[in-house]
């Protein structure tokens, strides 16, 4: 019923540095998978086939991708790049691209997410209530990180509360996952900058448009639950290759070894010498060596540890040899 979908992926990941000097966000390595691959996975999953994606920062990179990965990963598939000297919001780049969405319902989804949630719930319930826009939320212990949105008992989003800190209003986060039908470029008034939760939700408000909002927690598709994350800074991408790798989510390509003291998760290509000890999660990329001690870290591909400690820490690929600690 829902046949295309744009990824906002333009923003500098600035909240990832250092990890962003050299990758942009969307090509940062979550268990050796590029983080935007979580999310094009599973839009193809529910039938998406025809993407767009808005890039700036480092855009070489992403094009490098889509055409080395992507289109040998997706064969069917086809993506549309919007390459954006001057970044235009979360809004912008939509309004932008109003011609390659047309008269069709279509999703937006940010790339600083990964989650686990039946998206055919979203899109039924969407086409149901003849939506304008449809919101995927999800129900969190402690909404003082997030924008949290207020719906009625019918599921009709009211209100919005930003990162409250006291008495919140509501506990349903705002996941970044979207769906339109072409009125929604009625609401989304400049392609210079704008922005959907700033502006656009508030448009939406005001006029009483058709605006539901569902709470994506109760239905989960390939784990046991749903899942939602923000991997937006250093504290939670570490939690995300946890989890991920603990819940043996489905669509990590890599081999997972768990024993008493450690999990690995392994790519190709990997040489590790018989002096190594592990400790907690430690994720190694391809074309990689490795000695010494490692433990809660992160390695990403093409990396060299020569007798090393290491502790919770990320080691960015081909950077040569690492001197012993």
């Amino acid at each position: 019923m829902i046949k295309k979908a744009i990824i906002l992926a333009g923003g500098e990941g600035t909240r990832l540095r250092p990890l962003t000097y050299n990758l942009p966000k969307p090509l940062v390595y979550i268990n050796n998978l590029p983080s935007i691959e979580y999310i094009i996975k599973f839009l193809y999953h529910f039938g998406i086939k025809q993407f767009a994606i808005n890039i700036s920062y480092k855009p070489e990179k992403i094009e490098e991708y889509i055409e080395n990965v992507f289109y040998k990963k997706f064969k069917d598939a086809e993506i549309f790049i919007l390459k954006e000297e001057k970044l235009s919001g979360t809004a912008g780049p939509v309004k932008k691209l109003q011609s390659f969405f047309g008269k069709e319902n279509f999703i937006v989804i940010g790339c600083d997410d990964i989650f686990d949630f039946d998206l055919q719930v979203l899109i039924d319930q969407h086409i149901k209530n003849s939506a304008v826009a449809t919101i995927g939320l999800f129900k969190v212990e402690d909404p003082s990180e997030y924008g949290v949105a207020i719906v009625d008992e019918y599921n009709n989003v009211i209100g919005f509360q930003e990162k409250p800190k006291q008495k919140p209003i509501s506990y349903l986060a705002n996941t970044g996952v979207y769906l339109f039908s072409p009125k929604i470029f009625d609401y989304i008034l400049s392609t210079d900058f704008y922005d959907f939760g700033t502006q656009v939700f508030s448009n939406l408000l005001s006029d009483k448009a058709k605006f539901i909002g569902i709470n994506v927690a109760n239905y989960p598709k390939f784990l046991k639950q749903s899942y939602w994350i923000d991997i937006g800074n250093i504290k939670t991408y570490f939690k995300a290759h946890i989890d991920l790798a603990l819940l043996k989510h489905p669509f990590i390509e890599s081999k997972i070894l768990n024993s008493s003291n450690y999990t690995l998760v392994l790519d190709d290509n990997i040489k590790i010498s018989s002096n190594t000890f592990f400790e907690g999660l430690v994720v190694i990329g391809r074309d990689s060596e490795v000695s010494g001690f490692i433990k809660n870290s992160i390695i990403w591909p093409n990396s060299v540890l020569v007798n090393s400690y290491l502790v919770d820490s990320v080691i960015i690929g081909g950077v040569g040899k690492l001197a012993a600690v």
